[in-house]
Formats: structure tokens, sequence, C-alpha cells
């Protein structure tokens, strides 16, 4: 008897995952910064949640930055 196979319909090109090095169907992660980073199916979860945790740490750092140059106009 076959087995279905469960495609993840994100994963829309073929290389290397960014997070284990194999090769397989990819699905695109974005930061911030403009970087995108690509997960394998196995990756997905992790490599949302670690991108989700940057993306968090680099708009916490932005806000700071801004706060700072809002102060400095205001001295």
């Amino acid at each position: 008897m076959l087995e279905a196979i469960t495609i993840n319909p994100l994963c829309t090109t073929e290389g290397i995952c960014d997070w284990c090095k194999r090769s397989a169907l990819l699905t695109p992660h974005h930061y911030l910064d403009g970087k995108t980073h690509h997960s394998c199916q196995e990756c997905h979860a992790f490599a949302t949640l670690d991108v989700r945790l940057y993306n968090i740490g680099e708009k916490a750092e932005q806000e700071r930055r801004n706060a700072r140059q809002r102060l400095e106009i205001q001295l």
C-alpha cells in the first residue's frame, strides 16, 4: 500500500536548508533586516521560532535606537 506524502505548500524551491544543511524543498523565512533564509519541512518549526525571536529582538533594538534619537533631538 502506498503512503500519502504530505508536502508543505509553502515549500517552493529546491536547495540546501540553512538550518540542517540538507538538500530539500525549502520554505523562505524573512528577517526584518531584509535577509531571507530557507528551511526544509523538518526544520520549519524551529526555523520559524528562530526567525521570530530574531525579529522581536531586532524590532526592540530599532525602537531603542529611535527613542535615543528622539532624546538627542530634544536636547
